[in-house]
C-alpha cells in the first residue's frame, strides 16, 4: 500500500513544472511618438462622433420593414390597426410613468411593437392581441435595460387593458417576438441619438408624444431626433445646433423629408404648448381614451388568428 503512494506521490511531482510561475512574457515596446501623441489628442466629442456614425448606419436595421407603414394601412383601408398602434403606444407611454421605467425602455419598447405590428400587417388584429403583444415587447424592453424588473402584473396595467394573460402566455409572447425580431433588441430609436448632457425635457416629451403618431414611422430615428433637438434648443450657439449637421444623412433623407418631419414635429410641439398635461412623462389620462374604444370579434375568429400568428391555439386572454 505504502507502495503505491510512494508512486502515486512521484507520478504528481512529474507534474509539476521546473519554470518560475512568475516568469511571464516581456512587456511589448512602447509604441512610437507618433502613434502616443495621436491616442493622446482622442477626445470624448471624437467618441461621441464614432457611435453617432455607427448609430446612423445601423438604425435601419431596425426599421420596420414596410417604410411607409401607416400609408399603407390607409391604402387598404386597415384604420382599425392604425387606431390600434395608438392605444398600445399610449399604453407603452403610459407604464413608463406609472412603472418609473426609463425613456429608453418606453422607445425599445415600442420599436419592438411597431416592428412586429409590421411584419404581421397581413392579418386582421384583434384588441387582446395588440394587448399581449404590447405587454411581451414591454417584458423584453424592462430585462434589456431596467435593473429593477416589474412583475408581468404591474405590466399589464389591468386599469388600462381590456383583458389580463397568464404569465405563461406572455413568456410565449415573448418568443414569438424574439424569433420574429430575429433576436435585435439592442435597437437604435430617436433616443440613442440624444446627448445625455444636453437633453432637455421638451426633447423628450416631443420624442414621447411622437410614438403615438404612426406617421411618424416612415422617418429615420437620426431624422426625427435632430427635429426634437432643433425644437429645444433656444440658440443657435446651443449644443444641440452642433449636432444637426451629423444626425441628418445627405444621402438617405431628402431635403423634403426633412422638411416634412420638422413641420410634423413642429405642430406636435405646439400641439403640447397648448395642452401642457399631454406633454408630462407621468399621464394621468388614460392610453384608451387616445382614440375610439374598439371591440374584439367571436371567440372562433380569435382562436383561428391564434394558431395563424403565434403557431398554436394556447394563447388565450380572459376578460378582466
Amino acid at each position: 500500500m505504502d507502495d503505491d503512494d510512494d508512486t502515486s506521490f512521484n507520478n504528481s511531482l512529474d507534474l509539476y513544472c521546473d519554470e518560475d510561475p512568475f516568469d511571464s512574457t516581456p512587456p511589448p515596446p512602447p509604441p512610437p511618438p507618433e502613434q502616443q501623441q495621436q491616442a493622446g489628442t482622442t477626445t470624448p466629442d471624437d467618441i461621441d462622433d464614432e457611435v453617432m456614425e455607427y448609430y446612423k448606419a445601423k438604425q435601419r436595421c431596425y426599421a420596420l420593414q414596410i417604410r411607409d407603414y401607416c400609408c399603407y394601412l390607409q391604402c387598404h383601408h386597415l384604420l382599425l390597426q392604425q387606431q390600434q398602434h395608438g392605444v398600445a403606444a399610449a399604453r407603452l407611454k403610459a407604464a413608463m410613468g406609472r412603472l418609473g421605467l426609463e425613456a429608453a425602455t418606453a422607445f425599445n419598447a415600442a420599436n419592438y411593437l411597431d416592428r412586429f405590428l409590421s411584419i404581421n400587417c397581413h392579418l386582421k388584429w384583434e384588441e387582446w392581441m395588440v394587448e399581449v403583444v404590447s405587454v411581451g415587447c414591454l417584458s423584453l424592453a424592462c430585462k434589456l435595460d431596467e435593473v429593477t424588473i416589474p412583475s408581468l402584473h404591474d405590466l399589464q396595467m389591468e386599469e388600462a387593458m381590456g383583458h389580463s394573460f397568464r404569465a405563461s402566455t406572455i413568456r410565449d409572447m415573448e418568443l414569438t417576438l424574439l424569433k420574429a425580431l430575429r433576436w435585435r433588441l439592442a435597437c437604435v430609436t430617436p433616443f440613442s441619438f440624444l446627448p445625455v448632457t444636453t437633453t432637455t425635457t421638451t426633447t423628450r416629451a416631443l420624442l414621447l408624444r411622437s410614438l403615438l403618431d404612426p406617421s411618424f414611422l416612415r422617418f429615420d430615428a437620426s431624422l426625427l431626433a435632430a427635429s426634437a433637438l432643433t425644437l429645444s434648443s433656444t440658440t443657435p450657439q446651443h449644443p444641440n445646433h452642433l449636432l444637426l449637421n451629423r444626425l441628418i444623412h445627405p444621402f438617405s433623407q431628402t431635403d423634403h423629408e426633412v422638411k416634412e418631419c420638422f413641420n410634423m414635429m413642429k405642430a406636435l410641439h405646439l400641439d403640447m404648448s397648448k395642452n401642457p398635461g399631454r406633454s408630462s412623462d407621468h399621464p394621468c389620462w388614460s392610453p384608451i381614451s387616445v382614440v375610439i374604444p374598439f371591440h374584439t370579434d367571436g371567440t372562433v375568429k380569435r382562436s383561428a388568428i391564434s394558431r395563424c400568428l403565434f403557431g398554436s391555439g394556447r394563447l388565450k386572454a380572459r376578460s378582466i
